[in-house]
């Protein structure tokens, strides 16, 4: 007799929320085009999108097949993977505001991204390590 239930528990939920931050990301990204700060930088690759999106797309899918340690997996290594394409893409950026070439500072649009990218990967990894099911109380 298995020892857990068909319950939910915290680690499913967070994975769904993982896997919805990483689609508003992508969705986000690909709506400003990956376009930051005065100088207009375009830190814009599509593997990113593809990445961030196709974590929603693989989590739901191994969610409801009932996968859900898998689907904790994708929902931290694909927005993680996501990450650092964009690290590579956006160095000159993040460089020209440093040297103070971007005068105003880091683009509202980069933060926000930044932020919901950086929240889905470690929800993602938070959903890793937490319990999937509810233990049955014998």
């Amino acid at each position: 007799m298995s020892d857990t239930s068909g319950k939910k528990a915290f680690g499913v939920y967070a994975t769904v929320f993982a896997a919805l931050l990483s689609l508003a990301a992508g969705i986000y990204f690909q709506m400003i085009h990956g376009t930051f700060g005065a100088t207009k930088r375009v830190c814009y690759d599509a593997p990113i999108v593809i990445l961030l999106i196709g974590a929603f797309v693989v989590a739901m899918l191994l969610i409801a097949l009932k996968r859900y340690g898998l689907a904790a997996a994708a929902t931290a290594a694909m927005p993680g993977v996501a990450i650092l394409f964009f690290v590579h893409k956006c160095y000159w950026y993040v460089s020209d505001v440093f040297v103070a070439i971007d005068e105003k500072g880091f683009d509202p649009k980069f933060i926000i991204f930044t932020g919901l990218a950086l929240a889905a990967f470690l929800i993602g990894e938070i959903a890793i390590y937490t319990r999937k099911t509810k233990p049955v109380k014998v």
